[in-house]
């Protein structure tokens, strides 16, 4: 990308000209953690809590960081100043580093990446409207899905759910077990309200723990709204009021339809709930 800068093991390069070797395993075996994370008045948004994220990915795959989360967010804070736009979108990817083409040879140390861009968020238009979903059915073989526990580089599964959607004419794949249990999106947690209570799948349905998504049970707990971590079968979804999803760059973003269903435009819990994570996220900045 012409407009990213990176910071690759400490060293600022224009995106077109960074590389790293073809013998890292995160090209090889896609042995990576990574975080997306968008900047909110220059500063990187629950930065805290995608840190936390980050290292329990590295632990759980016996990834060693090579470096305190100090050292990351000088790393951060250097790429942002470089970056001449007042808010940015970062990627923070750390691999295993170099090794042979076994999967248990001698590598290391750990490579490390920053990415840094100008934020692109989506029109105003589409958070009044609404985007569409397509669901995609998980092949058995796959059960649930790739090992949520940590956030890797291999996004195989949503590059098939997204590029399904995009076929279909959808804004994002919804990826469904093979049991016909709705998980999340393809880059997204997903959340429906049935009778005023909002819902979303349970982690142990095999997804991926947002942070996103658990800012905005949080601020449900603290408005008083009413929610359940609870599961949903695909042939329920016409049974919800309202849906949404939620990330990190595009926050709570409503949904207007699923497959053939059409929910019309934002209903008025999901605008209430759009209004507390914005409120949410002006107190991360602030504290």
């Amino acid at each position: 990308m012409n407009d990213a800068l990176v910071n690759l093991n400490g060293r600022l390069v224009p995106g077109p000209e960074a590389r790293i070797s073809v013998f890292d395993r995160g090209f090889l075996f896609g042995d990576s953690v990574y975080e997306v994370l968008r900047t909110l008045q220059g500063r990187p948004l629950f930065w805290a809590e995608h840190v936390a994220r980050l290292q329990a990915s590295a632990g759980y795959l016996g990834l060693d960081l090579g470096g305190s989360p100090e050292l990351l967010r000088a790393r951060v804070d250097e790429t942002l100043a470089a970056v001449p736009s007042a808010e940015k979108y970062l990627r923070v990817i750390v691999t295993r580093g170099e090794g042979d083409l076994s999967l248990t040879g001698a590598h290391g140390p750990a490579t490390w990446v920053v990415i840094a861009r100008p934020l692109t968020l989506l029109p105003e238009s589409v958070y009044r409207e609404g985007c569409a979903l397509q669901t995609f059915r998980l092949p058995a073989t796959d059960a649930s899905g790739l090992d949520p526990r940590a956030k890797t580089g291999d996004k195989r599964l949503g590059v098939l759910a997204e590029t399904a959607a995009r076929q279909a004419g959808a804004y994002e794949g919804l990826r469904v077990a093979p049991d016909g249990r709705v998980l999340e999106g393809a880059s997204s947690t997903f959340f429906w309200v049935r009778d005023g209570v909002v819902h979303t799948p349970p982690l142990g349905a095999g997804i991926l723990a947002g942070i996103t998504r658990a800012q905005v049970l949080r601020v449900l707990a603290e408005t008083g709204m009413p929610f359940a971590e609870a599961d949903l079968q695909v042939s329920d979804l016409p049974g919800a009021a309202e849906a949404f999803i939620t990330s990190t760059v595009r926050g709570v973003l409503p949904v207007n339809r699923i497959d053939a269903h059409l929910y019309g435009p934002p209903g008025a819990v999901t605008l209430a709930v759009r209004a507390a994570y914005a409120d949410a996220m002006a107190r991360s900045v602030a504290e």
